[in-house]
C-alpha cells in the first residue's frame, strides 16, 4: 500500500527528491519542519568553532530538535538503519582513513630524501616577501589618494612614495629571484617528508585547541579587569585597569571575530590563519610567521636587546633584612 493511500495526500510532502509525514500529535508545519533542519545544522556548525555559544544557543536546538523529532520519513518501502548497517558503514569509513594514513606515512617517509633546506628557506622568504609587496601596494596607493595621511605636506608625500617605488622594485626583484629558486611552493616538504597541505591539516586542528583556550582566558580576565575597575578609585591604578582591559577586549574581539576556516585558510608553517599573515595592521589582528627571516631577525634583535638590558642591570639585590630589637623586656 502507497504512502499516500495510507495518509491524506495533503499530509505527504515532498523536498529534494524525499517525502516527509508528520508524527501523530505533531504540532508543526512542514515549513517549519524544513527550517528547523536548517537551523540545526547551522547551530551545530556555529557552536562546533565556537563552543561558548552552547549555552546561548541551547534553546534554540532544544526548539529545533523538537519539530524536526515531530517528523517521519514517507516512503512506503523506507526502513531506517539497523545497528548492524551502522557499524558496517562506520568499519569501512575507518578501514577507508586508516589506509589514507599509511599512505600518507609512507609517502612522508619517501619524500623525507627529498628535504631541501636551501629551498626550504626560500620558500620562507618568498612568502614574506609577497606579504611585504602586497602591503606596500596598499601603501603607496593610499599615499596616493590622499587616504593616508590627508594633511601631509606635498613635497613630503612625494618623497615618500618614490621611496616606496623603490622599495616595490627591489620587492618584485627578490620575489622573481627566490620563485625560481623555490619553484612549486605546494611541494616543498619539511625535514619530516610532510608537504604544506599536510601541516595545515594539522595546524587546524592546534589552532582550533588554542582559540578556544585563549577565548576562555580573554573573557575570564576581561570579566575580572571589569569587575576590578568597578571598585578601584586610585587614579593611577585605575589608568593602568582600563589600558589592559583595553588590550584584552581587542584581542578578543579579534579571535571572535575569525569565521570557521578551512586547512587552505591556515598557514603551514604557524598555528595561524593565512589571512593573520600580514604587515601595518595591530597585533591583535596580525602576526607575520615566526619562520620568516626577516620578522624572525627582528626578533630576535628585540630579544638581544631585551638581554642585554637585563645584563646591564644585573641581579637584583636583595632586601635589607629585617631590624631586630636590641634587647627584649620579660
Amino acid at each position: 500500500m502507497d504512502a499516500a493511500t495510507i495518509m491524506p495526500p495533503e499530509q505527504i510532502h515532498e523536498h529534494e527528491g524525499i517525502l516527509w509525514k508528520p508524527k501523530p500529535g505533531a504540532t508543526s508545519s512542514f515549513e517549519e519542519f524544513l527550517h528547523a533542519r536548517v537551523q540545526w545544522l547551522e547551530i551545530w556548525h556555529e557552536t562546533d568553532w565556537n563552543p561558548w555559544r552552547e549555552e546561548e544557543l541551547a534553546p534554540q536546538l532544544a526548539r529545533a530538535e523538537h519539530v524536526t523529532d515531530e517528523w517521519e520519513r514517507a516512503e512506503r518501502d523506507f526502513r531506517p538503519l539497523s545497528k548492524r548497517q551502522i557499524g558496517a558503514r562506520m568499519g569501512a569509513i575507518k578501514r577507508k582513513v586508516g589506509a589514507e594514513r599509511e599512505a600518507d606515512e609512507a609517502r612522508w617517509e619517501r619524500d623525507k630524501t627529498r628535504y631541501d633546506a636551501d629551498r626550504e628557506k626560500a620558500r620562507f622568504a618568498l612568502l614574506e616577501r609577497e606579504v611585504i609587496h602586497a602591503n606596500q601596494l596598499r601603501e603607496i596607493a593610499d599615499y596616493r589618494s590622499g587616504v593616508l595621511y590627508p594633511s601631509m605636506d606635498a613635497h613630503r608625500r612625494t618623497r615618500q612614495i618614490a621611496e616606496l617605488e623603490a622599495s616595490i622594485t627591489t620587492s618584485e626583484q627578490a620575489i622573481a629571484r627566490l620563485s625560481t629558486v623555490v619553484g612549486d611552493r605546494e611541494d616543498v616538504v619539511d625535514e619530516n617528508g610532510r608537504l604544506p597541505r599536510d601541516r595545515r591539516s594539522w595546524n587546524l586542528i592546534w589552532y582550533r585547541y588554542e582559540r578556544k583556550e585563549r577565548v576562555g582566558e580573554l573573557q575570564q580576565s576581561t570579566a575580572e579587569l571589569r569587575e576590578t575597575l568597578a571598585t578601584t578609585q586610585d587614579r593611577k591604578e585605575k589608568s593602568s585597569l582600563q589600558s589592559q582591559l583595553y588590550v584584552h577586549e581587542r584581542r578578543l574581539r579579534a579571535l571572535l571575530a575569525v569565521p570557521r576556516l578551512e586547512a587552505d585558510q591556515m598557514c603551514a608553517d604557524c598555528l595561524t590563519p593565512q589571512s593573520w599573515h600580514v604587515y601595518g595592521r595591530d597585533i591583535s589582528e596580525s602576526c607575520p610567521c615566526p619562520r620568516w627571516p626577516i620578522f624572525a631577525a627582528r626578533t630576535e634583535r628585540v630579544w638581544e636587546i631585551l638581554r642585554s638590558a637585563s645584563d646591564r642591570v644585573g641581579p637584583a639585590e636583595p632586601a635589607p633584612p629585617k631590624p631586630q630589637p636590641l634587647a627584649t623586656l620579660p
